[in-house]
Parts: C-alpha cells; structure tokens; sequence
C-alpha cells in the first residue's frame, strides 16, 4: 500500500528547492528523506486548542488559497494538500513522530508507514555499500540517477533495491545500488562501482 502510494506521486524534491516549478503532491525532502509537520492554524478563524496538533507528512502544494480566493504557497499535507497547510518552523522526523499526534488520514498514515520503512532501507544501502565514503554520494529520496544512461529519480526503496522512476517512463523500476547505476554529486556525474570482493584475495 504505501509503496503503491509513493508510485503513484511525483517524485520527491528537496525542501529547498522552492515551491517553483515542483508537481503538486511531491512529497518534500529533508537529507533525502520524507518530513512531517504541523498544521499552520494561525490563517483559521478559531482553531481548535482543546487537542494538541496533528502531525502530517509534507507534500509540495500549489493549490493552498486564503478564504477570499489569495494563492499561499508552501507545503500541504500529505491527505489533503489543497486545504490543509503546514507550519515549516519545526521540521519532524517521521518514523519518530509519535503515533498518537501522526494524521490518521490513508494517505498520510501510508507515508508515515513508508517513511519507517524507508529509514531502515536507506539506513543498510548506506551502510553496506558505503558510497558516501567511496564516491562522495548519500543514496536518498529524490537523488538524481542515471541508470545504464537513463536520467531518472529515486523515488522508493524496497529492500536493499532502490526504485527510480526514470525520466521518459511512467512506471518506476527496481535497481541495484551498484549495478549500471550513477549518481548526480556537487561536481557532476559519479559512476558507482560494487564493493571489493572481501573473497577476492583470498
């Protein structure tokens, strides 16, 4: 459910990339990972202070209007980002989020499960492959790839795979982290190579 969730998404984007040019409903990036944030109350006439506040998983949202029609930019929530706007003062982890303040809404419940989900991916990608040590790159949501020369983004994990959805495809694919696979760093394309063979020199 929550895989066939991130699918059916834009790809994520870094929350500093700026609302600008971004699909609405692309999931926002913090270290190239999916954030949560409390709603913004302060544009509601009498927001409710008797419960403490729901914590929803951020998407970028061109479709946030002021009650007499004015256009606000920013971050939505994750199940309804046309109406519920989201305050970007305290950036939340979502795996860490507690489970009693999490939306209970489908779509943000199914992100907040992808998100754990993905930290523990994320988590053994970075640590058994170690390309940040060996080519300079942190695999994250949102990373531009080529794979075997085909620009995509990685949009999903399953596993110890990635799922890129590539440029000029609608449906993503599953690849390797190693395998025909280079990643976009600060200085250009970088080629991934696999790890040594620990058995080679034996």
């Amino acid at each position: 459910m929550a895989r066939m969730m991130m699918a059916r998404r834009p790809a994520p984007v870094d929350s500093e990339a700026g609302s600008g040019g971004v699909p609405h409903g692309a999931p926002a990036l913090w270290n190239g990972e999916m954030a949560a944030l409390y709603r913004d109350a302060s544009f509601l006439s009498s927001p409710d202070t008797r419960k403490p506040k729901q914590a929803h998983v951020a998407v970028f949202s061109s479709g946030l209007t002021t009650h007499t029609g004015g256009l606000l930019g920013g971050f939505g929530a994750a199940c309804d980002p046309g109406r519920i706007m989201l305050n970007e003062d305290l950036i939340l982890d979502p795996p860490k989020v507690n489970k009693l303040v999490r939306c209970r809404r489908r779509a943000c419940q199914a992100l907040f499960a992808a998100a754990e989900r993905q930290r523990s991916d994320l988590a053994h990608i970075r640590s058994y492959y170690g390309l940040a040590s060996r080519i300079g790159i942190t695999v994250g949501l949102g990373l531009r790839v080529r794979h075997h020369q085909r620009p995509g983004t990685i949009i999903d994990t399953a596993g110890q795979y990635l799922i890129v959805r590539l440029d000029d495809e609608t449906v993503p694919i599953t690849v390797h982290a190693t395998s025909g696979m280079e990643y976009e760093g600060p200085n250009g394309w970088v080629r991934a190579v696999p790890r040594p063979d620990p058995y080679a020199a034996v």
